[in-house]
């Protein structure tokens, strides 16, 4: 079979079933025959806010490399790995491995959080400083969101902003005709600690999950260990659901954030393992 000479209709049906899995293999069948490329979209022509060409199951592994500008990408997914030239890094910090398969350079390093609020707005995390501001493309200051109140952990989840207080996830809303603001999109049902442990949000392929540890001590026993409490954030129902298991993944957790993998991609993981990590 040729091909290079599909007609227009499933080579743009193969496109769009691409670009809905893993953009990097959309470049890539772009790149393979010129005439694909007049039936697909071309990723530069739209912003870079566009979701539809972030690289969202890619993730930028924070290691000690020689030269800064070249790091390694790692897809979550599948396992692949491949090596990247990046001089925007250069000068800069980076405030989470990914945020929905985009990078976030800082000039300083106490940003918590940071990601996409909708289509067109960016919002940030100070959690130091307690204060949560978006800004949209072109504006020349921030818009003060929240002040005053611990909102971390925090997480862009299909092109929305989130973020936790200790009863409650709240997700930024930047309606037509209203300034922007923070709604109630899920009320926590079981109890956690952030003086005692660390609290996580997570993108489980496409569904949001809050995950808890919590340092404890059996009464009577001088060690200490560590409990693990998994919910499904349901947006629809607003409330958190409480479940036994990760459905079979493994999450890295580092003191600010955390990594929810695939063992069927690594294979040398065991299901519903839950590491620490320095590196995150």
């Amino acid at each position: 079979m040729d091909w290079s000479n599909l007609g227009e209709w499933p080579a743009g049906m193969i496109a769009e079933r691409l670009i809905a899995s893993d953009v990097a293999d959309y470049v890539r069948i772009r790149a393979v025959f010129r005439p694909w490329r007049h039936c697909s979209v071309d990723p530069r022509a739209h912003g870079i806010l566009d979701r539809r060409f972030h690289p969202r199951r890619w993730i930028m592994l924070r290691e000690k490399v020689a030269d800064p500008e070249r790091r390694r990408l790692l897809n979550v997914s599948t396992g692949q790995c491949v090596r990247a030239h990046l001089p925007e890094l250069r000068g800069h910090d980076v405030c989470a491995p990914t945020v929905e398969g985009l990078l976030v350079l800082l000039n300083k390093e106490h940003v918590s959080g940071a990601g996409l609020a909708d289509d067109a707005t960016v919002a940030v995390l100070f959690e130091e400083v307690q204060m949560l501001a978006v800004a949209k493309l072109g504006d020349e200051q921030w818009t003060l969101v929240k002040q005053g109140t611990s909102l971390s952990p925090a997480i862009s989840f299909a092109g929305r902003f989130y973020c936790t207080t200790n009863t409650k996830i709240k997700m930024v809303d930047t309606s037509d005709n209203q300034p922007p603001r923070l709604l109630v999109a899920a009320k926590i049902i079981h109890w956690f600690s952030r003086t005692e442990g660390t609290v996580h949000l997570l993108d489980n392929d496409g569904e949001l999950m809050l995950l808890s540890r919590t340092f404890m001590q059996r009464i009577g026993e001088a060690r200490y260990f560590m409990e693990y409490k998994v919910s499904l954030v349901d947006l629809d129902a607003r409330k958190t659901q409480p479940i036994p298991d990760l459905g079979g993944h493994a999450v890295f957790i580092g003191s600010s954030c955390a990594i929810i993998v695939s063992p069927l991609a690594f294979p040398t993981i065991r299901l519903s393992w839950k590491g620490p990590c320095s590196g995150l």
